[in-house]
């Protein structure tokens, strides 16, 4: 129960990040989440939404709730998410995914899915790595980390492999979707800054 509870939060938050709207407006952005939660567990062919989404994508991470809930907070007013974090994220779970999910699925020789269940070295590394970006300023990456461990030492969720806390197929493509938008956003950002060449300039 607590795991669809978890999934249906997560789920309500990316959807509603999805409605426009409620920028700045934090309590008509929390009606938003609320009413695309209920949404989620009307009943749907004998079923419900947020069942086909658990059965489609399995379990959402806790790292992916973490950070649903900080962009929430920087749309709704409450958080300011920098743009070199907004990088690092969609860098580390963007190009972390791209990485893992094909070894995990048999590309390589070596099972990196494997690490997640005896996981005193991966939680070792994803605790430093936390720590170290909560250091550097970006408190949204470091949390999403670090509270990935208690959570999975706990076994609040269905999966027992650390792995499943820290990173899912969602937030992976997520994160790559965010690489692709920072870059153009970048590029049109340098494009507008540039200075206009004169007529007949070189």
């Amino acid at each position: 129960m607590i795991a669809a509870v978890f999934d249906t939060l997560a789920w309500a938050l990316c959807l509603a990040l999805c409605v426009p709207g409620w920028r700045h407006k934090p309590a008509r952005g929390l009606v938003v989440v609320v009413g695309i939660a209920a949404l989620l567990w009307l009943p749907l062919a004998g079923s419900s939404l947020i069942a086909a989404l658990r059965g489609l994508f399995a379990g959402l991470s806790v790292s992916t709730l973490v950070v649903l809930i900080g962009l929430f907070g920087a749309r709704a007013g409450w958080l300011n998410v920098a743009r070199r974090e907004r990088w690092a994220l969609a860098g580390l779970f963007g190009v972390g995914g791209a990485a893992f999910y094909p070894a995990a699925l048999g590309a390589t020789v070596i099972d990196p899915y494997a690490w997640g269940y005896d996981a005193a070295g991966l939680a070792l590394a994803a605790g430093a790595l936390g720590v170290l970006a909560w250091l550097a300023g970006m408190r949204l990456l470091g949390l999403a980390l670090v509270l990935a461990l208690p959570v999975w030492r706990l076994g609040l969720l269905e999966s027992v492999n650390l792995w499943d806390y820290l990173i899912d197929v969602p937030l992976a493509l997520a994160g790559l979707i965010a690489l692709v938008v920072l870059a153009f956003r970048s590029v049109q950002g340098r494009a507008s800054t540039a200075p206009a060449s004169l007529p007949g300039g070189r």
